[in-house]
């Protein structure tokens, strides 16, 4: 360029920049005039509303943006014929998930609809890959041509027509970083066309016998590629039951499989889909049923035959029995009639014939079953055997054991009778199969409604039957059928079996157990023991329901024991069960995911809260004072814990006082048992009936438009949050309606009950109780539950009383002298699966205890309480010795010279307490109020907010060993505790 030419071009910039600034002038001038104008200043309000619209938007951009998380997923999704509105939505359920380590892998295996393949052609999405099959390959070739694209460590399984929930992968993804797993599967529901969801499935914990039974994984089901691919994916020759036999096969090549208690997945229902039409696709049907076979042939019971059931796609699965012998144990006291029943059913209906049948006599005096032993003895499979000893079920069947030839025991009670041919045979073969612990059956009514389908332990605060008095039928929803071959934590001991060399193994029922809970408490046994537990529809029995006994109640010790039994499956639920089904309902409820959304339609009939049903009053005159003890049920197997604390109370204080009585019935009517045991005292009546008698049972459990009397000299003691709450609510209309006040209100508070509830409407209803507006008299159960309840609610007085020394341990800490020989252990309450123990605290206070101190290698750390595996700790390891009886735990306490045992509670948890009246030196720790040093000089409660200072106290302990420590018997109340209500006369003058 020459420089006329960079002369021209100067100028022109020079123009340029003068239009600008003429502009900008122009600008600035339009811009005083828009300031001064009348709009300008009327606006200003409107104005002001932009900054924070701004904050708005941006705030949700930030919100809206994904999550990157931890672990990479690949949705693989077979793609054929699929109407492209279902499979947009399908998509979008994917793409719209608020995470990002996300990708979808479509595969069309070779669509006819050219409108389908014209849409997937034109798909251009950074998160979708999109294959093409250039002939029909069939569903598992399309799956495996999608995870062989796949560049995420996890695969998820998707049809074309289904939708995830909301924050599927979220959930997954920390889920995943907390647990692990090589297989993880989670809860589902059936979406409809107009996307209501229906028919949810609450599936439990990996169950290998179930899953032989029935499909029941499902969706979602979320896999490691690596595990996959390892295992050679899906097998055309299965298609229709394709994910069974990935499923199956995966289950052998893997246990690490992992259960989200959380409905992650709709699955559609169209005319198409086996969801809606199981007829849909009848191919399916045997192709499980040849999975299922393939699997058995390439493991260890080669023998298993797999059968067809009645029930569409699900399966029947045989063992073999090896003709091993079953001796048959029954226990009985007097009933000829029910003992020739189960006699006569035994030996006409039984197919299988190698058993023998050990009848133990207790104590009977009738002449004419005194006649019938005579008679049975003279059958060369039948002994009568004499245990001359007071009732004790457990010490029974221990004792019938003794006198046993089998393989196999079979525990029956008497007041049972045979319906299938194929029960003693079936029992046999599942007993006998080395992973399986105790099996257990089908036991109906004599109405031909379910008396026992599987145990549920923790259920209604103890353990219940699940399915009672359901019909039995096959049912999907929302839990597993009772008519399917299922893994449960335990069965009745009405019908039970377990090989003769694992029940000597576990050591046979615990004999402190007298009554009842030692048959439960075998089943866990067994579990903590590596072996799982069968229920099995196909072993059916009537079961008459405790005929032989008199209803005498059940031993405080028995409470006491399954208390400490069931308390891991009481606070975490049952693994067999699920988390999202009341707990409180023997018939499946569910309560709805409780953290979860979706886009889906939710039905809300299932959002019912049956403990609230309404209750209503009608004025009776009634001259004498009344007490009113209002509790779920008077029933045997209702009857633990608070119930019967409840009971005993109201006893007592009935005792003291010459009230009249009535006990009010909420959940549960009387069975025969209760009423042959409470008729010589009370009158029964149901909720119509005025005062009959000065002692009453009322049975209002059916109070739809019905009202129970009341009259001024009513006095209600309450337990469960519940009963509490219907009643003050009753009592507020009946105000309001010219009725009365109540009297003083006893409310016997025995746990902090809203912490029963994630944060809920349960939670909100349980907590109302604490503050209700009438006078409420509170009697707690601990001084620390006591202490931390009236420093957040008002209640017109209160009163307390303390836990005492378990029964079996005071036996023993009394036998002992006052120094025992001490060794070098440090006992640790070790419950790794329960957070309110804060077991990794325990192992990090150890590590540093370690560390400090010299001679660390020279001690020996126990962990008692829940099996797991042991963790090294800086040259030491905590040794896991899992449950112990209640003997190994006296030695152990004996022996002992320290303790760690925390509790993230305001209550004081029993093993500080026990241990410190054995002389071993525990560290726990506080909370709120709750500091234990008052209790014993041998109990530090520490701050567990400073691990460095625990462990250091922990050191103190350890470094000032000496060989014999000093029993701590001081405390005489806890220890030798005999009047558990010591306040009742100064309750009785508050009424």
């Amino acid at each position: 360029m020459n420089d006329n030419s960079l002369q021209r071009e100067n100028e022109r910039l020079k123009e340029i920049i003068k239009d600008k600034d003429r502009v900008i002038d122009s600008i600035k001038n339009e811009n005083d005039a828009i300031k001064s104008s009348l709009i300008w200043k009327l606006s200003g309000p409107i104005r002001e509303i932009g900054p924070a619209i701004k904050s708005i938007t941006e705030k949700k951009t930030k919100n809206n943006q994904k999550i990157d998380g931890n672990i990479s997923f690949s949705v693989v999704m077979p793609v054929y014929n699929v109407n492209i509105k279902w499979l947009k939505i399908a998509m979008n359920s994917v793409l719209e998930q608020n995470y990002s380590k996300v990708e979808l892998i479509l595969v069309d295996d070779c669509s006819t609809d050219a409108k389908l393949i014209g849409f997937l052609k034109k798909i251009n999405h950074k998160q979708i890959k999109v294959l093409f099959n250039e002939k029909n390959e069939g569903i598992s070739e399309t799956t495996n041509k999608g995870v062989n694209a796949a560049s995420g460590e996890y695969i998820c399984l998707m049809d074309n027509d289904d939708e995830l929930a909301e924050d599927t992968f979220r959930i997954l993804d920390e889920y995943i970083s907390q647990n692990g797993g090589d297989v993880i599967y989670s809860d589902q529901d059936i979406i409809d066309e107009s996307g209501n969801c229906s028919n949810v499935l609450c599936k439990p914990d990996w169950s290998p016998d179930l899953l032989t039974s029935q499909m029941y994984i499902g969706h979602l089901l979320v896999v490691k590629k690596s595990l996959y691919v390892e295992i050679g994916g899906e097998r055309k020759i299965y298609d229709g039951s394709q994910d069974y036999d990935l499923m199956l096969r995966l289950s052998r090549a893997t246990r690490n499989i992992k259960h989200i208690s959380h409905v992650l997945y709709h699955w559609r229902a169209l005319e198409s889909s086996t969801a809606v039409n199981p007829n849909s696709k009848p191919y399916s049907q045997t192709a499980g049923l040849r999975c299922i076979q393939d699997y058995f042939d390439n493991s260890n019971e080669k023998e298993a035959i797999v059968y067809e059931s009645d029930n569409l796609f699900c399966y029947d699965v045989r063992y073999p029995n090896h003709n091993k012998k079953a001796s048959i144990i029954i226990p009985t006291k007097d009933h000829k009639s029910d003992l020739e029943t189960i006699i006569i059913s035994i030996k006409e209906k039984t197919t299988y014939k190698n058993y023998e049948i050990i009848i133990l006599n207790n104590n009977t005096t009738d002449s004419d079953t005194l006649d019938y032993f005579t008679q049975l003895e003279k059958d060369p499979i039948i002994s009568v055997v004499d245990a001359s000893f007071e009732f004790n079920w457990s010490k029974l069947n221990n004792y019938g054991t003794k006198y046993a030839n089998g393989d196999v025991y079979v525990f029956l009670n008497n007041d049972t009778e045979i319906i299938s041919e194929d029960w003693l045979e079936r029992l046999v073969e599942n007993a006998i199969r080395d992973e399986v612990g105790v099996v257990g059956a089908l036991l109906l009514f004599p109405d031909g409604k379910i008396q026992h389908a599987g145990v549920v332990v923790g259920m209604g605060g103890w353990a219940d039957h699940v399915y009672a008095n359901a019909e039995p039928i096959h049912i999907g929803t929302p839990y597993i059928s009772p008519m399917v071959t299922r893994n449960v934590t335990a069965v009745t001991g009405a019908c039970m079996a377990i090989s003769k060399d694992k029940f000597d193994k576990l050591g046979g029922f615990d004999e402190e157990f007298i009554v009842c809970g030692s048959d439960i408490e075998l089943c866990i046994r067994a579990i903590e023991n590596g072996y799982r537990n069968i229920y099995s529809p196909y072993i059916k029995l009537y079961h008459y329901e405790s005929k032989t006994r008199s209803a005498n109640d059940i031993p405080q010790i028995d409470f006491e024991k399954s208390y400490i039994a069931y308390a891991k499956y009481r606070e975490d639920g049952d693994p067999y069960y699920n988390k999202q089904l009341d707990n409180n309902s023997k018939i499946p409820k569910w309560l709805g995911n409780t953290s979860l959304e979706s886009n889906a339609t939710v039905n809300v009939t299932n959002y019912e809260i049956p403990e609230i049903r309404q209750a209503s009053f009608r004025k009776e005159v009634v001259e004498k004072k009344r007490l009113n003890l209002v509790i779920p049920s008077i029933n045997a197997e209702h009857v633990f814990g608070g119930i019967a604390t409840a009971l005993s109370f109201f006893n007592e204080v009935c005792k003291r006082y010459d009230f009249d009585r009535r006990i009010i019935l909420l959940d549960a009517s009387p069975d025969k048992e209760a009423i042959e045991k409470y008729s010589e005292e009370y009158k029964i009546l149901n909720c119509d009936a005025d005062r009959v008698s000065d002692a009453d049972i009322v049975d209002y459990v059916d109070r739809q438009s019905k009202s129970i009397s009341i009259s001024e000299n009513d006095y209600f003691i309450f337990t469960i949050w519940y009963s509490f709450y219907i009643f003050a609510a009753a009592y507020r209309k009946f105000v309001k309606q010219d009725g009365f006040l109540p009297n003083k209100m006893i409310y016997l508070i025995q746990d902090y009950e809203p912490g029963f509830y994630k944060w809920s409407s349960r939670y909100m209803l349980a907590e109302s109780t604490y503050m209700s507006e009438f006078d409420t008299i509170a009697i707690f159960n601990s001084n620390e539950l006591k202490n931390y309840m009236i420093d957040r609610y008002h209640f017109y007085k209160s009163y307390v009383f303390d836990p005492i020394l378990n029964e079996g341990l005071k036996k023993e800490l009394n036998s002992l002298a006052d120094e025992v020989k001490k060794k070098k252990i440090i006992l640790v309450y070790g419950r790794p699966t329960t957070e309110r123990n804060a077991f990794e605290l325990n192992v990090a206070i150890l590590k540093r205890w370690a560390l400090l101190q010299e001679d660390a290698d020279e001690w020996k750390i126990l962990s008692a309480g829940e099996k797991h595996d042991d963790i090294e700790i800086g040259g030491n390891k905590i040794i896991s010795v899992g449950k112990m009886t209640i003997s190994e735990y006296a030695t152990t306490l004996k022996e002992s010279y320290a303790g760690l045992s925390l509790m993230v509670s305001p209550h004081p948890s029993y093993p500080p307490l026990e241990m410190a009246v054995f002389g071993v030196k525990v560290l726990t720790n506080e909370y709120a109020n709750k500091n234990m040093n008052y209790f014993s000089e041998n109990i530090i409660s520490g701050n567990l907010g400073d691990l460095d200072s625990m462990a250091e106290q922990l050191h103190t302990i350890t470094q000032n060993y000496t060989e014999y420590g000093k029993l701590d018997k001081s405390n005489e109340s806890y220890i030798n505790g005999k009047e558990m209500f010591p306040f009742i006369s100064d309750l009785l003058n508050d009424l």
